[in-house]
């Protein structure tokens, strides 16, 4: 029998194209997630162009990315979406919320 409670590290993020995806866990879910390239240049203010670029600044920011997906499905009543994007507005709505402390830019 697999212990399922232990918690294992995500599976890397992935570049498709258009966007990075990750899973993070949520509420005990694997929730798939996806975080468009111009919110990471609003987080972190890098202008990454090749794919290992991009999920390098995915890596740096990967925990206040998530930190944003979380703050979207807190106090949802429904499910998450079969994929949860953070977008630049949700990165603007966050950095506003956090003050200046909360941004990664230089």
């Amino acid at each position: 029998m697999v212990n399922t409670d232990i918690c294992s590290p995500p599976p890397p993020a992935q570049w498709d194209g258009p966007r990075v995806l990750f899973e993070m866990q949520h509420g005990g879910t694997q929730v798939p997630c996806a975080v468009s390239p111009d919110a990471l240049r609003e987080l972190t203010s890098l202008r990454c162009f090749k794919p290992r670029d991009v999920l390098a600044s995915f890596a740096a920011a990967r925990s206040q990315v998530e930190e944003i997906a979380r703050g979207k499905l807190r106090g949802r009543t429904t499910p998450p979406p079969m994929l949860l994007t953070v977008w630049p507005d949700d990165v603007e709505d966050h950095l506003a919320a956090s003050g200046p402390s909360g941004s990664m830019r230089q």
